[in-house]
């Protein structure tokens, strides 16, 4: 019976580790041997010495952010004081594993909801991740690449691993592309780029290898930074929106089950339209509502088509309404000025 119980991760640093987050282990030193190596000697002494220590910063706090991501229990406070109720010497066991849950504390008056499978009242914005097997406070998500849940304790160290690592390879790349540029569209002189690859790498006629080795880290880097600057800018639209990857996900499959209602609702209508206009022998709007639907699914014309769906019908009536509103309050400030001219031509006749 107990092999089938799962057991709770507190943290990414904990077996069993994932393969994503084991190649993040190799591709990040791997990045900063590559600038040290290859891009660092080449570049002029001046340039050199600032970009290497801007560089090797950002991958430096990259690496501690996640690390901290990684080790911070994001699980809810009240599942860790209910599982250790009566353990005296549970904070001082907590603060030598390192995860950093016995420093937090919850609201009593926070709402809660149970969780059927940590068996206990948790945080209302509280989810349980099928990973981790654990309730975490303010769930966001499960990280792949870190393999530990994203929530309330550690989601600053996950943003800032993102900034920095895009900041990082954003260096990586521009300074490569530069020092690709200058090899060949540069001059030929004694402190070019191109002569201090060769004295660099000890090579007489080309650095051509050189020049590939760095392509190749170009494109990696180009393709990480659009796949991180996406999530970036992802991560920034969702708190300005003030919600969580979650209640995004669940948004947007509620918007979606929505929409393919309200699309299944405007293809009956249609039918019955379509049949309705046959037995009056309306051959022109028995065209409109096939031609109009076939827009519609194909190209997304709406303009086309005589039908329309719930919620456009409501933008259409919000549109007429605050047309009307405009329409009211501007024959309200003439007839305001209307009396007011009046008035003061009467004043003027009585002067």
């Amino acid at each position: 019976m107990t092999n089938l119980v799962r057991t709770v991760r507190p943290n990414g640093l904990v077996r069993p580790y994932t393969p994503t987050q084991i190649s993040t282990w190799f591709f990040l030193p791997t990045l900063v041997l590559e600038f040290l190596f290859f891009v660092s000697p080449i570049l002029p002494l001046a340039a050199s010495i600032p970009c290497t220590i801007v560089f090797c910063g950002f991958a430096a706090s990259s690496t501690y952010f996640g690390y901290m991501a990684m080790k911070i229990d994001p699980s809810d406070p009240r599942l860790h004081i209910n599982n250790n109720n009566n353990d005296d010497d549970n904070n001082n066991n907590n603060n030598n594993g390192g995860n950093g849950i016995s420093c937090r504390h919850f609201d009593p008056q926070e709402p809660t909801k149970q969780c059927w499978i940590c068996d206990i009242q948790v945080g209302e914005k509280s989810m349980h991740c099928k990973f981790c097997n654990k309730c975490v406070d303010q769930f966001d998500h499960h990280c792949m690449w870190l393999n530990t849940c994203i929530g309330k304790a550690n989601y600053p160290y996950f943003f800032r691993t993102m900034v920095s690592l895009s900041i990082m390879l954003l260096i990586q790349a521009v300074i490569q592309i530069a020092l690709i540029l200058d090899i060949y569209l540069g001059s030929d002189s004694s402190d070019s780029s191109k002569e201090r690859a060769k004295a660099w790498f000890g090579v007489e006629t080309t650095v051509l290898p050189v020049v590939v080795v760095m392509g190749v880290f170009i494109l990696f880097s180009l393709v990480s930074l659009s796949l991180i600057g996406q999530l970036l800018v992802f991560h920034l639209k969702l708190q300005r929106e003030g919600i969580t990857t979650y209640q995004f996900i669940v948004r947007d499959n509620q918007n979606r089950r929505e929409r393919t209602k309200k699309e299944n609702d405007l293809k009956l209508r249609r039918l019955l339209a379509v049949g309705k206009a046959k037995e009056e022998c309306n051959n022109t709007l028995v065209f409109r509502l096939e031609k109009g639907g076939m827009l519609r699914e194909k190209c997304g014309l709406t303009c086309c088509d005589p039908l329309k769906m719930e919620d456009e019908e409501n933008n259409n009536n919000n549109t007429s309404t605050n047309n009307s509103n405009r329409n009211s309050n501007g024959h309200t400030t003439a007839n305001n000025e209307t009396t007011s001219s009046s008035v003061n031509r009467d004043n003027d006749d009585e002067a």
